[in-house]
């Protein structure tokens, strides 16, 4: 059977190695302004708000608390900017051995990093668009 049918990569393994490579967004390396490299790797508004809102959580969030957090985003884009923030190093993503299995996310030493500039963001907003 070997003959007639080629041999095939196990698909398993090449998710694992597509999820060990980390890279930047594209030309991230060709900027030389530091706002430039900072809002490339955040400046999305659902970025801003999944960062904002563990914050706001002051401990890990699983997926579907997040979700409501964030209403009205889809569970899609939630997922591909968490799979973001995880490649970046800005959070943690952890699974727990629960039944169900949950998973959680949480800022690291980088995310917790941006502390600052959420409350600059706050202030900010405070001051020129009141409610």
């Amino acid at each position: 059977m070997s003959e007639v049918m080629p041999m095939l990569k196990d698909p398993s393994k090449e998710i694992v190695e597509a999820r060990r490579e980390f890279h930047y967004p594209d030309d991230m390396e060709k900027l030389e302004c530091p706002v430039e490299k900072a809002t490339s790797l955040i400046g999305s508004k659902w970025s801003i708000l999944i960062i904002k809102s563990l914050f706001e959580n002051d401990g890990p969030a699983g997926f579907n608390e997040l979700l409501r957090f964030l209403n009205p985003i889809s569970s899609r884009t939630l997922s591909a900017k968490l799979k973001e923030l995880c490649e970046y190093e800005i959070i943690t993503r952890e699974v727990l051995s629960t039944t169900p299995v949950r998973v959680q996310y949480s800022l690291k030493e980088k995310g917790r990093g941006l502390a600052a500039v959420i409350r600059s963001f706050a202030r900010w907003s405070q001051k020129w668009h009141p409610d």
